[in-house]
């Protein structure tokens, strides 16, 4: 058993762990396999519009962590390719949200299908006692994180 140091200095490295692994490796690896000329960023973009419909570039900044201009910069290229687009809000024309387009709703679920199959590939490696041990563990982190924004 871990004592609470030892934990913490896990429920940190883990699941950045993770994370770089998920966008670096496995979602890297996909939009080539794809032949999807789109950044690990963009796809980020695509996943939260498909969570909240649409949302404001202040909000994709706050909730990606990058600069305004950064944004801009992925935004620009994403309207380009026809994945999203920029719409005036009906209740403020100075404020712009952005939404997909249904060429980039298409790809995003082209892309989260090819997720889905690598994690499959990924989890058939394991027994049932380490899935079961996995669920477990997911379940603490989702109760650990149920107030993290």
């Amino acid at each position: 058993m871990l004592n609470n140091t030892e934990l913490k200095k896990l429920l940190l490295a883990v699941p950045i762990k993770i994370c770089r692994n998920m966008d670096h490796q496995l979602v890297k690896s996909i939009l080539k396999a794809l032949k999807i000329n789109i950044s690990q960023q963009h796809f980020m973009i695509l996943k939260l519009l498909e969570t909240y419909e649409h949302l404001y570039v202040s909000e994709f900044v706050e909730k990606l962590n990058i600069t305004k201009p950064q944004m801009t910069s992925l935004l620009d290229k994403l309207i380009e390719l026809g994945y999203i687009d920029r719409v005036y809000d009906k209740n403020d024309r100075r404020k712009l949200y952005i939404s997909a387009t249904s060429s980039g709703d298409k790809l995003t679920k082209k892309i989260n299908e090819a997720i889905d199959i690598q994690l499959d590939n990924h989890l058939v490696e394991l027994n049932q006692e380490e899935l079961t041990a996995l669920e477990n563990g997911l379940k603490v982190l989702q109760k650990l994180c149920k107030n993290c924004n």
